[in-house]
């Protein structure tokens, strides 16, 4: 008989975000290997949050707790992020601890498994640790905490206390996950993190979502999904398209990008950026089964850990990937692996990126590596997941 395991992530269908996809991909994958895979998530209609229902999946094998939504949930949401503990969902912690703690009972649960983001999930998985001492708990950080510079805290107290949060956990927990060796890396040597603790689980694409389109005879598609925000920019490229012009490619953004950016595009590239609005996640993955060029545009931090979740849906798409990347980051370190050709430029550097533009145009699928693909596919992680979240 196989272990049951309980996850406990606010993000999971129909909330349309990375962390839902990823998180539901290791629930289905756990649940077609026999094991009982419960999911205590939010309720199906939450404030703040994208919903696609088209995300939503079944399987015999798992069983989806959603808490009630509650009747001043949007004012806690409000309240939460002045604190600026763990996240502004830190009022989900007392809500989601009591369901856990009734769903581990009725079900003879002996592995948990909390995932952030929100960070508010692994404060969960404290509680119930202190509860129930002897249950198997494993954390997975897509993201660092209190080192992701992202995150800026207003105070020095706010710091404090998410640090040593971050510290109780990290001491508590069985198992930590990453998706990265950076990452890895920093939880060992910034955190003191115990090191035979810590699992890297890349982010993983599904198969099944896929279609193939052969390249077509005129312009080719260098396609873009998802937001662009924070210090991430288009800037440095639409100065490079507008130098170098180049005439076989036309550049497709599909989701939201800062005002300023996408009225530069309009004004000084109009004939070759085309930006579109964001579409569900379904018809993100056919826009790139359809394209010829797929294109990762990160912020300029040197020796980044992050592992962009779209990434891996362009691994899964099978074709050439190009980077506005630093070439230090974890996204550099995966386009090694996966290509012949590194298709990078460092992404605050308008002439490295020009120069890339120039070699775009002649660029075929041949530059995909052979098996490439199979380190990422959800169907070939199962050993990985059970080895970090399952206690055999």
């Amino acid at each position: 008989m196989k272990k049951s395991i309980l996850f406990i992530a606010y993000d999971f269908p129909p909330i349309l975000s990375p962390e839902s996809i990823q998180v539901q991909r290791r629930a289905i994958a756990l649940a077609q290997k026999g094991h009982n895979v419960h999911v205590l998530t939010a309720c199906d209609n939450p404030d703040f949050e994208f919903i696609d229902p088209t995300l939503n999946r079944e399987h015999e094998n798992l069983t989806i707790h959603r808490v009630n939504k509650l009747p001043a949930e949007k004012a806690l949401h409000y309240i939460c992020g002045g604190l600026e503990i763990t996240d502004r969902k830190l009022w989900w912690k007392f809500p989601a601890v009591k369901a856990a703690l009734k769903i581990i009972s009725e079900f003879k649960i002996e592995n948990l498994y909390t995932h952030s983001t929100p960070l508010v999930n692994h404060l969960a998985g404290f509680e119930v640790k202190k509860v129930i001492k002897t249950i198997h708990w494993t954390a997975h950080f897509s993201d660092p905490w209190t080192m992701n510079p992202y995150i800026s805290y207003r105070t020095g107290l706010q710091r404090k206390i998410n640090k040593g949060l971050e510290s109780g956990i990290i001491s508590k927990v069985d198992k930590i996950t990453v998706t990265s060796e950076k990452t890895r890396d920093m939880f060992v040597n910034r955190l003191k993190a115990d090191s035979s603790k810590i699992r890297v689980l890349p982010h993983v694409f599904d198969p099944e979502l896929y279609s193939r389109k052969e390249s077509g005879s005129g312009k080719k598609i260098v396609a873009h999904t998802g937001n662009i925000y924070g210090l991430r920019s288009v800037i440095p490229l639409i100065e490079a398209i507008e130098q170098v012009q180049p005439k076989n490619l036309e550049f497709h953004f599909y989701g939201r990008m800062k005002d300023d950016e996408r009225e530069l595009a309009h004004e000084k590239c109009p004939d070759l950026i085309k930006i579109f609005d964001p579409i569900p996640y379904l018809k993100s993955i056919q826009v790139l089964s359809d394209a010829d060029i797929l294109l990762v545009i990160d912020a300029p931090l040197n020796n980044s850990p992050f592992f962009p979740s779209k990434l891996a849906d362009y691994i899964g798409a099978g074709k050439p990937v190009a980077a506005l990347t630093p070439l230090s980051s974890t996204t550099t370190d995966i386009i090694r692996k996966i290509q012949k050709d590194l298709l990078i430029a460092d992404s605050s550097d308008v002439t490295a990126i020009a120069a890339l533009l120039r070699r775009l145009g002649n660029t075929d699928g041949s530059t995909l590596k052979e098996g490439c693909k199979e380190f990422y596919d959800m169907n070939n992680n199962y050993e990985k997941l059970r080895e970090a979240l399952i206690d055999e």
